[in-house]
């Protein structure tokens, strides 16, 4: 697996970070908000079951020791990586409890994150077992926990970072035989007691232990602090002039060198270092007085924090995790690899990366994504089971209804051949706002995992479609938006469709002259939003004066007879505008009276619409009008969504728009003019005439277009 250092913005977060945490005396931890989420069941039964809430999940981070660059990268990174989370609306801002303290504080820091209702948390731990009963409390209450950067035994707590036994035994096992296997040597580890220390400790011993010729002749905490180190690495030098050699780790290493550089013995003892820039440049400045010097330097990644936020999220959105590849005391470690080891051999690649890197920098790696889904996660199957669909339509006197009915099931039909679907239950019949209820309540009885609505109303639904998507059912108003909490949208923007046809008319007017509406069903959704666009292009012509509106009910005859009783009581008619099916009637009753001048009208992209016009310039090679198509195609996209939702994948809702965030805009995928009529009636020419030109997504652009990478 490739690993990728961080070569970006974090620079400067952290240096930021740094004079920040430089300046603090921390006595409470500090507390700053960033994203979370759900729980995944560990092995231990102890994990509950959780209903994920779904996104955005708030993430806690508790971090006891601030007084070290580590830190700061640590945290800086995982600020950085939310955001991506942030920016696609899966995580709020994490909250952050980070201050110096000990166990008793952590614990609080703990507590502090649960009482805000994180749904997980990131903690890096002060002690081995102090935390224990603390982090359990937190898996009791769902809430994910993850230990980063060092391994914890407790049941249900999951643990992401390198494996800092072997971390440790790499330098440990250079330093031996840079010794040739013999000598003298002193030792400075970080804090005792600490996790990660304990765990690198028993990887130095259990490398000596093979050694036996190689002496040990003191042990003393440098405290993971560059000062202290260099003093420790001082008193030893003072007491053991002659030493062959040192072990230590982290910042410690940079004080240690720098105190053998001050102390300049004839020959420096073998000692080992830290993948972090400035340890690098040290390196480098002294091999100009010393060539032979030679160090290792192994980068303990501060990114298996942010790593272990990737995780963090994919299991609040439900991914589950593949166990088989976790290790661990109690098998719920992430064992992530390390990045980088520094040797005589690449240390130019080492210093490359320094270039831009501020002195504190460590070399890093921060798994993607996918590198995540792919090393972690069990990959995505089949679905165990077929889906149900229902599909609730309470109008069937329209070639859009028939045409849309019928894309349904056509596109099922390929979800059925790969196993996915059973066959649609549809409910479809003329009827009101009771009858459409009553078809509702139908499919609900039959157990569907998704209904696709065409709504009859604004609002007279709302309560019934509520109680499906409290019953856990996937519900998708189709073909126009609704403002109900839990109810998805699919369709195009049917304002704006309208103020296409309204501005094109009003343009063709000059801005001025008389004309007349001829709308859908008042009070309908999408006859509500289109009258909203017509009457938004309108008010910005004064001079356009519309001398009367009736419905034609999305009907061919009854908009025609609409249109001819408009012209016989306006002669002198210069426009009209209409929609859908109406058009056609629209454009019949112009036909069959014949003024001297056609009034301007707006047409509608079906091909009897664009035959029909073919027609007239035949007689009126000046006649003009426009066609913009509704897709029927929304609903067959809107099945593609809700199947891609009932298999798992997840929504991306920074890519939703509407008035409560959850509506698919779906383009309108042509819109006829003069210009590229021809273009519209060669889509027509094996299509019979109530054909709406259309556009259906596939499987692959939905997923591109809607839902998280």
């Amino acid at each position: 697996m490739q690993r990728k250092p961080l070569f970006t913005i974090l620079g400067l977060i952290m240096v930021i970070s740094m004079v920040l945490a430089a300046c603090s005396t921390p006595a409470t931890p500090t507390t700053e908000v960033q994203p979370t989420q759900p729980p995944q069941t560990g092995q231990q039964p102890t994990q509950p079951p959780v209903e994920s809430k779904g996104p955005p999940f708030t993430i806690g981070i508790s971090n006891p020791f601030i007084s070290s660059e580590y830190r700061t990268q640590m945290i800086a990174e995982l600020i950085e990586v939310n955001k991506e989370y942030m920016d696609k609306g899966l995580t709020t801002e994490l909250v952050i409890e980070s201050a110096d303290t000990d166990v008793a504080g952590q614990i609080q820091q703990l507590q502090n994150l649960m009482a805000k209702g994180v749904d997980a948390i990131l903690v890096n731990p002060s002690d081995v077992n102090g935390l224990n009963a603390t982090l359990q409390e937190a898996v009791s209450k769902g809430i994910i926990v993850i230990s980063v950067d060092q391994e914890l035994n407790v049941p249900g707590v999951y643990n992401v970072g390198i494996d800092q036994k072997e971390w440790a035994k790499t330098s440990a096992k250079w330093l031996a035989e840079k010794l040739g296997g013999k000598g003298n040597i002193v030792l400075i580890e970080g804090f005792p007691g600490h996790p990660a220390n304990v765990a690198r400790m028993e990887g130095v011993d259990e490398v000596l232990s093979q050694y036996p010729d190689i002496k040990v002749l003191a042990k003393d905490t440098g405290k993971w602090d560059e000062a202290t180190g260099q003093q420790v690495m001082s008193n030893f030098l003072a007491a053991y002039p002659n030493l062959d050699g040192y072990w230590t780790q982290d910042g410690m290493a940079i004080g240690a060198l720098q105190a053998v550089i001050a102390a300049n013995p004839a020959k420096f003892p073998v000692g080992v270092g830290e993948g972090r820039c400035q340890f690098l440049k040290l390196w480098e400045e002294v091999l100009k007085d010393r060539p032979d010097f030679e160090t290792i330097a192994v980068a303990n990644p501060p990114g298996v924090s942010p790593t272990g936020l990737r995780i963090a999220v994919n299991m609040l959105l439900g991914k589950q995790v593949d166990k088989s590849k976790l290790g661990g005391a109690n098998g719920l470690s992430f064992v992530i690899p390390v990045p980088i080891v520094i040797t005589k051999d690449n240390l130019q690649q080492g210093l490359d990366i320094c270039k831009d890197k501020p002195d504190a920098y460590l070399l890093d790696g921060i798994m993607t994504d996918q590198e995540v889904l792919d090393t972690f996660f069990v990959k995505e199957q089949a679905a165990t089971r077929k889906f149900t669909i229902g599909i609730s339509n309470p109008f069937i006197s329209s070639e859009y209804r028939t045409q849309m009915i019928a894309e349904l099931i056509e596109v099922n039909k390929e979800y059925m051949d790969k196993g996915l679907t059973t066959e649609l239950v549809i409910e479809s019949a003329d009827t009101d706002v009771a009858g459409q209820i009553q078809q509702l309540q139908n499919l609900m009885a039959k157990g569907v995992d998704a209904i696709l609505v065409n709504p009859s109303d604004v609002n007279g639904l709302n309560a019934t479609l509520q109680e499906a998507v409290s019953k856990g059912i996937i519900v998708i108003s189709v073909d126009q938006e609704l403002n109900v909490p839990g109810v998805y949208n699919v369709g195009i923007d049917q304002k704006e469709w309208a103020k296409t046809s309204a501005k094109w008319l009003a343009e063709k007017l000059g801005g001025k002259g008389n004309i007349v509406l001829i709308e859908g069903f008042p009070g309908h959704p999408a006859n509500v939003a289109r009258m909203e666009g017509v009457d938004e292009v309108l008010s910005q012509y004064p001079d356009i004066k519309v001398l009367a509106k009736d419905t034609g009910k999305w009907d061919e005859a009854t908009g025609q007879q609409v249109m001819s009783n408009f012209l016989a009581a306006y002669p002198n008619l210069d426009g009209y505008w209409t929609q859908d099916g109406m058009a056609i009637g629209a454009l019949q009753a112009v036909i069959a009276a014949n003024p001297a001048k056609f009034p301007v009208g707006v047409g509608e992209g079906r091909c009897q619409f664009l035959k029909l016009w073919e027609e007239v310039l035949k007689d009126r090679p000046d006649f003009e009008t426009i066609a913009v198509a509704n897709p029927p195609g929304v609903s067959p996209t809107g099945l593609r969504i809700a199947v891609n939702m009932l298999l798992g994948k997840q929504v991306d809702k920074s890519k939703l728009g509407g008035a409560n965030g959850l509506s698919f805009v779906i383009p309108v995928p042509i819109v006829i003019t003069k210009d590229n009529l021809q273009q519209g009636l060669d889509i027509c020419k094996d299509k019979p005439d109530a054909y709406l030109l259309d556009g259906i997504m596939t499987d692959q652009e939905v997923l591109d277009t809607f839902f998280l990478k």
